[in-house]
């Protein structure tokens, strides 16, 4: 032989199965794993879509509500403006009714003025008449 103890070569042999056993146990392993994993990412998916899913129906509902919100909020912002311009066009009538209530008791404290100088004239001219008559008389 060639100078290689007889027991080496069994010995390799023994060494390579044991390193190709290590090998398929831990491709076995990796293998179990990755079928483990796979499964939990199955379930997680699942998980997932089912609270896409609720999300979605929430999120429709949320804005179904915001929706009436909105259309609510339009609604009484077209609601005042319309109570704004009725009270605006109130107040201008009220403010044309006081002017002419203004000129109106004007007018009529005048006429009362015109009137008083009126009867008090009347009254001297007819003060001065009797005088003039008892006079005349006495």
């Amino acid at each position: 032989m060639n100078g290689v103890p007889a027991w080496v070569g069994p010995t390799m042999a023994i060494s390579l199965v044991v390193i190709a056993t290590s090998f398929l146990v831990m491709g076995a392993v990796v293998l179990a794993l990755g079928v483990g994993i796979r499964n939990k990412v199955k379930a997680v998916r699942a998980q997932l879509a089912t609270y896409n899913s609720e999300l979605k129906t929430l999120t429709g509902r949320l804005r179904t509500e915001i929706d009436g919100y909105a259309s609510l909020s339009a609604e009484a912002r077209g609601k005042l403006r319309g109570a704004i311009d009725t009270v605006d066009s109130r107040l201008k009538d009220l403010d044309a009714l006081v002017e002419v209530l203004q000129v109106e008791a004007e007018e009529t404290a005048l006429d009362a003025a015109a009137f008083l100088r009126t009867v008090r004239r009347s009254g001297r001219i007819l003060s001065a008449a009797r005088g003039l008559a008892r006079r005349r008389r006495g």
